[in-house]
């Protein structure tokens, strides 16, 4: 379905993935230039820099890329430029993608060392569907979101988790290309789990009529 999505817009997808590297590249540059010259106050500075781009730009960012992909698995008309779509989404959910994007990571991180990984595998595939409910319901606040994903996941987290190992394949195929097949992979594996979304999203839905 993924593929059927992406047919014809491959390489506008593939530019827009191109755009979120660079972004982090330039986030991670004082780290790379501090580690280069040895300076440890210089690598302080570029590890808090890196941690800044990556939770106010990285993480809206690859959000908004997400919900581009999901527009194109709904088919949905569009009078913009993909890359104008992704600029709109980022700026009209920043708030909410932030703050998300850090109550994720801060569950993630704290789980890590005492459940040795396995809690933060967990609770990573119960998120993975808040950038999509937030795009569809832009009031809601971040707390709430990563509620919301955590029912909507239930009984769905081992599937998401057997769909990005399919995706292994084409990871080692992309290092064989010198990462350049990243660019598109990137938006193969966002529009996949868009679909995906839209499975478990009509799938809750019901639900929800059922308890009714």
């Amino acid at each position: 379905m993924a593929r059927e999505t992406l047919k014809g817009h491959w390489n506008e997808m593939a530019v827009l993935a191109l755009l979120l590297f660079v972004v982090s590249g330039i986030g991670s540059t004082p780290s790379y230039i501090a580690e280069f010259a040895k300076i440890q106050w210089l690598n302080l500075v570029g590890s808090s820099t890196n941690a800044l781009v990556s939770l106010l730009v990285m993480m809206p960012l690859s959000f908004a890329f997400y919900n581009l992909c999901l527009s194109f698995a709904r088919r949905e008309e569009r009078n913009e430029s993909p890359a104008s779509s992704l600029f709109h989404e980022f700026t009209a959910n920043w708030i909410n993608y932030v703050e998300s994007g850090f109550l994720m990571g801060l569950i993630i991180v704290l789980l890590l060392i005492p459940t040795l990984m396995i809690g933060s595998i967990i609770f990573g595939l119960a998120y993975e569907l808040v950038p999509f409910i937030i795009r569809d319901t832009p009031s809601i606040s971040a707390t709430e979101a990563l509620r919301t994903s955590r029912i909507m996941m239930r009984g769905h987290k081992w599937e998401l988790f057997v769909l990005n190992l399919t995706f292994i394949g084409w990871v080692l195929l992309c290092i064989l290309t010198c990462c350049i097949g990243f660019l598109w992979l990137m938006p193969y594996v966002s529009t996949a789990k868009a679909h995906f979304y839209e499975d478990v999203k009509a799938e809750y839905e019901e639900r929800l009529k059922a308890e009714c």
